[in-house]
């Protein structure tokens, strides 16, 4: 099962910002179009940095037709107030491990972009909480410096920053951006229609046949998946 994530504004074709797609990379808004999902789940992000902060705990199944799947993405666009709650045992509930892995989405140490990971407390528990706040991703390496000497401090907008036990600071930026500004109330473009024509010679088009299609042509716009399986 592939997870792609995708900006709100790509799917609703207002932005041409990438997807992610999980293990591979960006992906273009184009290809974004190719995809014929089974459902998608919601993720709240900061609107200043990007980072994510909530995660729903259920997937939306999608509705096969084009129109009305725009509209499910235009239904979950609504405000909500998000509680870092703590929890009380000591490794992370489904839903909170499903928030760190999307927010952190690799390894945070120096150098080190490892998908293989454990959910670090920042604050060893119990003195620290099994929150979002206090965990964070960190390949079996990175982990074992932190508890050597390395010092790791987590700042709001996902970036971190580590000291080495020599007083050398290094500062890892955050693996998100701001969203897209857009105004979710216009409309999508109007796509334009291919010029009738025959390739010439040198590549371009005359008269009587049509181009090559491209694939934004080609492909309808459909709601693009992000989370677990069936998503």
């Amino acid at each position: 099962m592939l997870n792609l994530h995708v900006p709100v504004a790509t799917v609703l074709e207002l932005s041409r910002e990438p997807g992610t797609l999980e293990g591979y990379g960006p992906v273009t808004a184009e290809h974004v179009r190719m995809v014929r999902p089974h459902s998608f789940r919601r993720i709240l992000v900061d609107a200043t940095s990007g980072r994510p902060i909530a995660v729903d705990s259920r997937t939306v199944p999608v509705d096969p037709d084009p129109t009305a799947a725009h509209r499910q993405v235009r239904k979950v666009l609504r405000p909500d107030v998000i509680t870092d709650t703590d929890e009380p045992q000591h490794d992370p509930s489904a839903g909170l491990a499903r928030l760190v892995d999307v927010r952190d989405a690799h390894c945070c140490g120096p150098g080190c972009s490892s998908t293989r990971t454990d959910r670090d407390h920042l604050t060893p528990y119990p003195e620290g909480a099994t929150s979002a706040r206090n965990l964070g991703r960190l390949s079996r390496r990175c982990h074992r410096a932190k508890h050597s000497g390395w010092t790791l401090e987590r700042h709001a907008d996902g970036s971190t920053s580590w000291t080495s036990p020599l007083g050398r600071t290094s500062h890892r930026p955050s693996p998100h951006s701001p969203p897209p500004q857009v105004d979710l109330d216009q409309r999508s473009p109007r796509r334009r229609k291919p010029a009738v024509g025959r390739p010439s010679t040198n590549g371009r088009c005359t008269a009587d046949e049509p181009p090559p299609t491209t694939l934004e042509a080609a492909i309808p716009p459909v709601v693009v998946p992000d989370g677990e399986p069936p998503f």
